[in-house]
């Protein structure tokens, strides 16, 4: 069975993804030696798709208790 986020649901795992991943590569950037621009899309995609994932796996809201 395939659930679907709301467009508010993916909007706000969106968002966290981007808050994760500004955390994830500060400092990471801009030095010498430091990560490529690249880097960020990578870790952001790693992110979303984590996030993503865990959201798409998590009950319905309106499901009922199974006790």
């Amino acid at each position: 069975m395939e659930v679907r986020m709301s467009r508010e649901g993916d909007w706000a795992v969106f968002e966290k993804a981007v808050e994760l991943t500004a955390s994830a590569v500060r400092g990471a950037l801009g030095a010498a030696d430091s990560q490529p621009a690249s880097f960020v899309g990578d870790v952001f995609r790693e992110t979303y798709a984590a996030l993503k994932q865990a959201a798409d796996e998590m009950p319905d809201k309106a499901a009922k208790a199974g006790f």
